[in-house]
């Protein structure tokens, strides 16, 4: 129908333990999260299971530990979310630290932090000297809730003091501490849920220690009382999509472009690119006539999802339109939102039913944001408290309640949300003139041969840095042919003085953004 319609109803909840209180009401003997031990089988939890453990092991570490910032360094894992809820719900504060960084920036964040208390996998602790810290491991945590059962919990939950700790992404080499808590945490559950609804079951395969890869992938569908399928590593991502069956997925740009190139691949391997190309013109055709016949023209291609995926929620960085349209061709609906772990994190997201391409969605439920000077600034509930021990930092951003993204956007007249660049990318000519490179890029990432691209300001010149797709590898004269073609069609302030191939694509962080300061120095 694609046009708006009231907000999805869902109960308001103040903490964390009025969640899991919640879902036993709803129905404790459905299931929760379904997920591989480590021998790959395939074990479920149910809702009342997921409490009871939960409860056990916040009170053992009620007992041992009182507002203590307490780490946890591990992969994706059920222990790992159960851990998460036992320290907030135990009056302590969860810091959340990416377990591939290296060991210095380990230390330097847990120093940021003030936390001596961590919990990490076996199987990474050799590679960080932690004698100095108090240490517990991950695969323990079933005999400390065991230990738990006999404990009492005396806990009376302040959902406004500080209970997790999330790092920014750092990609120009600088982490910050973003503290939130709980009451931010559940008025964003509350306020995306609103928007969004999946019907079934949901796969999370992105790392918990970014704020998407858990609130969003993980304590939303626990909110919205559906299974969560954990996925146990990326290399398994395929295999358990098929095995999930998800209703919803939530993931990164990264993962679509590969699913996208993968599909391709498989198309030409198999020689059924021509009957894929064929298919998908075929099915254009007829949806706009309003006869849907995806789910039959595609029904091989959709297996290799689970068959019953119907939403891809996806964010963290700019994805391209032309993956939107492509994948609704054959029946999967990529709905773009827009957060940031300083807003806990969603601020946007394009719903069910009522979508724009392009944009990252609609504003979500009791969120304000208006745009100030060009930037996205947000109100509400959902703002962070502030940075850890850095209030100069917090003041910077905070600036009469609302909180300053640093992105540059605007809203249209249905309310949809654009983000058109980034505040710390701008590109300033000699002349005065404001770039957003991201605006740039979009543009020519639309063209088939571009894999990657970022645009750099060089000698008061505009130019373009080129991972090219396969095909398209070496091959100068297409690009300098695409410049010419861009160049046409936009103000000479604009236009770019030449493309720059490379080999390999660009350098990322652990979030698979391209980290734009280290280009010059490759």
């Amino acid at each position: 129908m694609n046009k708006n319609y009231p907000y999805y109803s869902h109960e308001k909840i103040a903490n964390l333990r009025e969640l899991l209180e919640n879902n036993n009401k709803i129905n404790k003997d459905d299931i929760a999260f379904i997920y591989k031990d480590s021998h790959l089988e395939t074990k479920s939890k149910t809702y009342q299971e997921f409490a009871e453990e939960v409860t056990n092991l916040s009170n053992y570490l009620y007992k041992k530990y009182n507002n203590k910032h307490i780490a946890i360094i591990a992969e994706n894992s059920y222990s790992w979310i159960v851990l998460f809820f036992a320290i907030i719900l135990s009056n302590n504060v969860a810091v959340i630290i990416d377990k591939d960084l290296e060991p210095e920036r380990i230390i330097k964040l847990l120093s940021i932090s003030d936390t001596n208390d961590i919990f990490c996998s076996s199987s990474y602790v050799d590679s960080i000297d932690l004698n100095k810290y108090n240490v517990n491991y991950l695969d323990d945590i079933e005999e400390l809730i065991n230990k738990g059962k006999t404990l009492k919990n005396g806990t009376k939950l302040d959902s406004d003091k500080p209970a997790v700790i999330f790092f920014t992404s750092g990609t120009t080499g600088f982490n910050k501490a973003v503290m939130l808590s709980q009451k931010n945490i559940c008025a964003d559950l509350y306020g995306a849920s609103s928007i969004f609804k999946p019907f079934g079951t949901a796969f999370a395969p992105l790392p918990f220690h970014h704020a998407f890869g858990l609130i969003t992938a993980v304590l939303k569908p626990v909110y919205y009382h559906v299974p969560v399928f954990l996925n146990s590593s990326l290399k398994r991502v395929l295999p358990e999509i098929q095995e999930a069956q998800p209703n919803t997925m939530f993931v990164v740009p990264a993962f679509i472009e590969t699913f996208y190139k993968q599909i391709w691949n498989t198309a030409r391997k198999t020689k059924q690119e021509r009957k894929l190309k064929m298919g998908i013109k075929l099915s254009n055709m007829l949806m706009k006539c309003h006869i849907d016949i995806r789910k039959k023209l595609f029904a091989s291609l959709l297996s290799q999802f689970g068959g019953k995926l119907e939403y891809i929620i996806c964010g963290g960085a700019p994805l391209e339109t032309k993956y939107v349209t492509w994948f609704r061709s054959i029946g999967i609906e990529i709905l773009n939102g827009y957060g940031i772990t300083e807003c806990s994190p969603v601020v946007s997201v394009n719903r069910n039913e009522f979508k724009c391409d392009g944009s990252v969605g609609q504003i979500c439920r009791d969120v304000e944001v208006k745009i100030i000077d060009g930037e996205v600034c947000v109100k509400g509930d959902i703002v962070m408290l502030g940075y850890y021990k850095d209030k100069k930092a917090t003041d910077e951003v905070i600036i009469d309640g609302w909180f300053h993204t640093g992105d540059y956007g605007y809203l249209n007249k249905d309310g949809f949300l654009f983000i058109t660049g980034r505040k710390k990318n701008l590109i300033i000519l000699s002349n005065g003139e404001n770039i957003s490179p991201e605006v740039i890029e979009a543009k020519l990432a639309e063209d088939d041969g571009v894999c990657e691209v970022v645009v750099t300001n060089e000698g008061n010149r505009l130019v373009a840095h080129i991972y090219p797709n396969e095909d398209y590898l070496q091959n100068q004269e297409y690009f300098d042919n695409l410049i010419t073609k861009y160049n046409k069609n936009v103000p000479k302030n604009h236009q770019l003085a030449y493309a720059v191939l490379r080999t390999t694509e660009f350098k990322k962080n652990n979030n698979r953004k391209i980290l734009r300061d280290k280009i010059m120095e490759e």
